[in-house]
């Protein structure tokens, strides 16, 4: 009995090995070819990949279809044609490769039409195989392509439109658009059947409304020259126009910039329904006299439509107007200083202080005039010292000074004060000189150049 058991038990054991033998030939044998060996068919995109179970344990399955789809994507290879209408336009080549890097990263994104054909998995792997039909695949991108042309042209005829209105930024706006529903397809060959019936390069056609929309723009001022002067405050108030082939156009958006002296300060302006736009000029550095007013078209604004990574605007960038120039003269102001200066309250004649603002003042940009001028400002001068207490062999002297500043009418424009400038030496004149040179010191420094800062206010 015992050995019948025996039996029993070495033969089960045998046909579970046998059977386990027979599922691992079973498991080597249903391996697919296209695991190890790619297939060749000349009418199909393949994809194929393979996600590891230990790197994704999670999703092994998802990893291994996006690298596949990713690997049929790189097989639709996306030809920009050497007459490409970015060539012939001659922009620069960053522009070229964007609009094919931009076409090539989008392909992944817009697969339809693809066919699982198998997958495998073993203890490690996952393998995926899609395949997609390249007649096929062409019908979708015609369909898609038609779409998108036929969007285009309809931005086109509104465009067109626009510039017959005179709307001429409308008519900008309309051919970027236009441009924009059409990008994956700009270097290709774009004909198109209009309403008329007449075959054209729809491409062509929109960048020639666009170029010759913005690079046709002129911009003009009154001003040959833009004077500043001190009697307006420094701020002037100037007219520019916007025209296109001989007509004032409104709702135009400029750019401008000068330079202040020290720091450029930038603007933007539109165009009323006139055709012209105010810019006011000011906030200058004291001491400057020559600056330049650029105003050009606000490209920057016409292609805010446009996503941000758009292809289309370093294309748009590279577009614009004749910028205006106009030479800005600002008139330093013209001061004569005079007054006294006392040594505990007499008059003294060789003078410290009055020199060094006269000096101080020039060095600001501002024309120091010996006599009268009819528009001169006249700067007056009160200064004196008292004594201030005696010690140890030290005398110490307080000076005071009034900077009084008068209009050609004898107006108070601004009037400004030192007090108590503290001179110490062993005599009492030379307490009270040395407090004049210290006096001289901050009129050099802080002082005059917020005298100064203060004239245009």
């Amino acid at each position: 009995m015992l050995n019948i058991s025996r039996f029993c038990l070495f033969s089960f054991v045998s046909c579970l090995l046998f059977l386990s033998s027979c599922s691992s030939k079973k498991n080597v044998a249903a391996i697919p070819s296209w695991v190890n060996e790619r297939p060749v068919n000349q009418a199909y995109y393949i994809g194929i990949a393979t996600g590891s179970k230990y790197e994704y344990p999670y999703n092994a399955k998802d990893i291994a279809t996006e690298n596949a789809l990713n690997s049929l994507a790189r097989e639709i290879r996306v030809q920009v044609n050497s007459e490409s209408v970015l060539s012939t336009l001659q922009v620069n080549q960053w522009v070229e490769e964007s609009f094919a890097s931009n076409i090539t990263s989008t392909v992944a994104e817009d697969l339809e039409g693809y066919t699982l054909m198998g997958s495998y998995e073993d203890e490690n792997e996952i393998h995926v195989y899609y395949r997609l039909s390249k007649v096929e695949y062409a019908r979708i991108l015609a369909e898609r392509k038609r779409v998108a042309l036929g969007i285009a042209y309809g931005h086109y005829l509104d465009a067109e439109r626009f510039l017959k209105e005179g709307s001429i930024p409308l008519a900008i706006e309309r051919y970027l658009i236009g441009l924009d529903a059409m990008s994956k397809y700009i270097a290709e060959e774009n004909l198109y059947v209009g309403e008329d019936g007449v075959e054209f390069k729809l491409d062509r056609a929109l960048l020639k409304g666009l170029t010759e929309g913005i690079t046709k723009f002129e911009i003009e001022c009154m001003h040959k020259t833009i004077e500043v002067t001190l009697s307006d405050n420094y701020t002037k108030s100037i007219k520019v126009s916007a025209s296109h082939e001989g007509m004032y156009v409104g709702g135009v958006p400029l750019s401008y910039k000068y330079s202040r002296g020290r720091v450029p300060i930038r603007g933007l302006a539109t165009t009323s329904g006139d055709g012209l736009a105010t810019i006011v000029l000011n906030d200058f550095y004291p001491g400057t006299t020559h600056s330049m007013l650029e105003v050009e078209l606000d490209v920057q604004g016409l292609v805010s439509i446009l996503q941000p990574l758009s292809p289309l605007k370093p294309l748009v960038e590279n577009l614009n107007s004749v910028p205006l120039l106009v030479p800005i003269e600002l008139e330093p102001p013209k001061i004569r200083v005079v007054g006294s200066e006392k040594l505990f309250g007499k008059k003294v004649k060789n003078k410290t202080l009055i020199p060094a603002i006269k000096a101080a003042l020039i060095e600001h940009g501002v024309d120091v005039v010996d006599n009268t001028v009819g528009d001169a400002l006249v700067l007056r001068v009160q200064a004196d010292t008292r004594i201030g207490g005696e010690g140890r062999g030290f005398y110490t002297a307080f000076l005071n000074a009034t900077l009084s500043l008068k209009d050609s009418e004898g107006s108070l424009v601004m009037q400004k004060t030192l007090d108590s400038v503290k001179g110490v030496q062993t005599e009492r004149k030379r307490a009270g000189e040395e407090a004049y040179r210290k006096a001289s010191k901050q009129i050099l420094g802080r002082f005059i150049e917020t005298f100064v800062d203060s004239l245009d206010q």
